[in-house]
């Protein structure tokens, strides 16, 4: 089978997120409570197995030699009926997955603030404790751990006292988030110092929206990296901002935007358009006793509308970004440019469920034109393909990264300003790798951006980014 990555799967190992909901939370609790009220199994056509499911389950309970765990059966039981739909996006989410999940829903959850990385567990090198110890990315502004002077680069030896030699980053963060108002002991190295730090829990909004000025011009950048019910209220924020800065223009990047909330899209969606343009309409199985919606914008609210977008999109643009997509590009909003989205024009229920959620797909949707672009996509107004590489060239990248950080360590310490021409040099050193110059450049420019406190970092590419130098040329020439 040959193998074709994209400059960004290369990069990111992209997993997209393919969640989309067809309303807020607590709504989605209310109507699904009620939905089954009335319901009789036995004209469903499923009475007789729920009945032999029930003998079955009473004679291995009579003759079983050992106890029967009635929580991993319940749980195994809801997973089957949802695995059994063979529907991609319908799932049981069990009790150890939930947590997570709903704080993705929600874009918040309690701790101190914080990007955390971590070597995998078997590359510990205990000469080193920066593959050992859990390595602080950037601390989010305003955060607890920003207040608290954590920095960038900073290593974490301890958590309460607990060693952090043997988690994962993802055991460290778990560890570190806990009740608001309560507080963690971190143990920080920085360079030869090694101190101990008491931060306060607070109610964390994790950043899904950033944005920035393209220097010397009057376009205005924002990226949206997924649909939580916090991001509409951090995309107003930053509007705001670039208005305040000038904006006349502005680019939304949506590339690699797996989706999320229904809801959400549909308020972003709504602050661009006039009143009374169609956003999107959902579509319900017949006989489900649903009505078909359409949404409209708002007669008034919050609203830009005088000021020209371009859509960023690619393969990993998905579900609630497509939404958004559509809404503006079918309402002659914005042009879109980059390729062609990911065609997720299905939406799902989610509802509690024991200690879980259930997770099913519940209806289709169609955009203002009323098209499906369920596995169809949206085709951009100005096509800028990425970069294709040979399966040589993917595995030359692959066994690059094996002993990569060292390299990129070195050369950041020769060389420790973020420039192209230093990224050019990085590429040129280490072209006997076999390794594309555009993955090469882009792999040390990540490594810059990991070494630099979070507000320092620069928000866009424009040496190396071909779709976004695409959308800001269309400006500057219409």
């Amino acid at each position: 089978m040959q193998i074709r990555k994209t400059l960004t799967a290369a990069l990111l190992s992209l997993s997209i997120t393919l969640s989309l909901f067809a309303s807020p939370e607590k709504e989605l609790y209310a109507r699904t409570a009620s939905a089954g009220q009335g319901m009789n199994i036995y004209n469903s056509g499923i009475s007789s197995t729920l009945i032999g499911l029930n003998t079955l389950y009473q004679y291995i309970n009579t003759y079983f030699l050992y106890d029967i765990d009635l929580e991993k059966v319940n749980e195994s039981l809801t997973s089957g009926l949802l695995s059994a739909l063979d529907d991609p996006y319908s799932e049981y989410i069990a009790k150890d997955q939930a947590e997570d999940f709903e704080e993705d829903i929600d874009g918040t959850y309690v701790g101190i603030g914080t990007y955390l990385t971590k070597y995998k567990l078997d590359a510990r090198d205990f000469s080193d404790p920066n593959t050992y110890m859990v390595q602080i990315m950037s601390p989010f502004p305003g955060s607890p751990a920003a207040k608290a002077g954590i920095r960038s680069r900073d290593l974490i030896s301890h958590i309460d006292k607990e060693s952090t030699t043997d988690m994962t980053a993802t055991e460290a963060s778990k560890k570190i988030r806990g009740k608001e108002g309560e507080s963690v002991v971190l143990t920080i190295h920085r360079g030869s110092a090694v101190f101990d730090v008491t931060i306060v829990r607070e109610k964390i909004t994790r950043p899904s929206v950033d944005s920035t000025i393209v220097e010397g011009t009057d376009i205005g950048y924002i990226t949206i990296t997924d649909f939580n019910q916090a991001t509409y209220t951090l995309v107003t924020a930053e509007l705001d901002k670039l208005k305040e800065k000038g904006m006349k223009h502005l680019i939304l990047d949506l590339r690699n935007n797996g989706g999320g909330t229904v809801d959400t899209a549909v308020l972003v969606a709504d602050v661009f358009l006039e009143g009374g343009k169609d956003i999107v309409t959902v579509k319900y199985k017949e006989g489900s006793k649903r009505q078909d919606t359409t949404s409209q914008s708002s007669p008034a609210g919050t609203k830009y509308l005088d000021i020209d977008i371009a859509i960023l999109t690619n393969g990993g643009t998905a579900s609630a970004s497509e939404i958004l997509t559509a809404a503006l590009k079918d309402n002659k909003k914005a042009i879109t440019i980059g390729t062609k989205t990911f065609g997720k024009g299905v939406m799902q229920d989610v509802f509690k469920w024991n200690d879980g959620f259930v997770k099913f797909t519940s209806a289709s949707y169609l955009t203002p034109n009323k098209n499906d672009i369920n596995k169809v996509g949206i085709e951009p107004d100005i096509e800028i393909k990425e970069p294709e590489y040979s399966d040589k060239e993917t595995v030359a990248f692959y066994d690059f990264l094996k002993d990569s950080i060292a390299k990129e360590d070195a050369f950041t310490k020769e060389h420790p300003e973020l420039t192209q021409e230093n990224l050019e040099l990085f590429a040129k050193e280490n072209e006997a790798s076999g390794v594309p110059s555009l993955l090469l450049k882009q792999l040390i420019r990540n490594s810059y951006m990991n070494k630099m406190e979070y507000e320092d970092r620069p928000k866009i590419d424009m040496d190396n980014d071909a779709v976004l130098n695409a959308a800001i040329n269309y400006f500057k020439t219409k």
